[in-house]
């Protein structure tokens, strides 16, 4: 390890402050979707599939998805 290299010590904490951080951020969500859920009656598991889908830009996808389970359900009834 080279003389300029950070301590392993301070590189620890920051990685401990970042899972202290993760965690906090994780309670938050958990209980902006209980709000949601009491006060729109939505279930967690729907708020958590829009929020998804919202970040990762990626409803066209799955609406696709949707088109075809739709289609099997369809020429199974």
């Amino acid at each position: 390890m080279s003389d300029d290299a950070p301590d392993a010590k301070i590189i620890i904490n920051a990685i401990v402050d970042l899972m202290i951080q993760g965690d906090s951020i994780r309670e938050e969500i958990s209980e902006l979707k209980k709000q949601l859920k009491a006060s729109h009656d939505i279930p967690v598991a729907t708020i958590t599939k829009v929020a998804t889908i919202i970040r990762k830009s990626i409803l066209e996808q799955e609406q696709e998805k949707w088109d075809e389970i739709l289609e099997l359900v369809e020429q199974c009834s």
